[in-house]
């Protein structure tokens, strides 16, 4: 925070070396209005990649992944297929 502040004041400081000078300083707002626009899209790419992360799961979806289990155990309980022992299964955990 401390820093921040510091560079603050200093941008400021150096800004007041130019005020009496409009082109230098609309260069410099045109630049800093540049920068901001690079901040905000990198913000919302962020924002955009953190979805991506994460997305809930649908109803629909809970319940195929629930439908899926329960043939599971209906196939394993029948001998069709052959399931794991529970301590293996927490191993690979």
């Amino acid at each position: 925070m401390e820093t921040t502040l510091t560079t603050s004041a200093e941008l400021i400081r150096q800004l007041g070396y130019i005020a009496d000078d409009e082109g230098a300083l609309k260069k410099a707002l045109h630049y800093v209005k540049k920068l901001v626009a690079q901040k905000e899209r990198e913000n919302r790419n962020a924002v955009a990649e953190e979805g991506a992360l994460y997305r809930p799961r649908t109803k629909a979806e809970r319940i195929a992944d629930f439908n899926e289990v329960c043939e599971q155990v209906k196939l394993a309980r029948s001998g069709k297929l052959e399931g794991r022992p529970l301590e293996e299964v927490l191993n690979e955990l």
